[in-house]
């Protein structure tokens, strides 16, 4: 997953989760969460690959 795709990826599992009610919320919080969480561990390596090639070009 590059550091783009893991953006938008939080950005539509937030949209989604946000237009439940707040019952559905209730229900859905874990597994929001658990997403949330492997896609921030993704964002986190996308962007240490990226700072780390950037490095090894100077």
């Amino acid at each position: 997953m590059t550091e783009e795709e893991a953006r938008k990826a939080l950005f539509d599992i937030r949209l989604e989760y946000m237009m439940h009610t707040p019952k559905e919320k209730e229900e859905l919080y874990e597994e929001y969460e658990k997403k949330l969480n492997i896609i921030r561990k993704e964002l986190a390596k996308a962007i240490r690959e990226r700072k780390e090639k950037e490095l090894k070009i100077k």
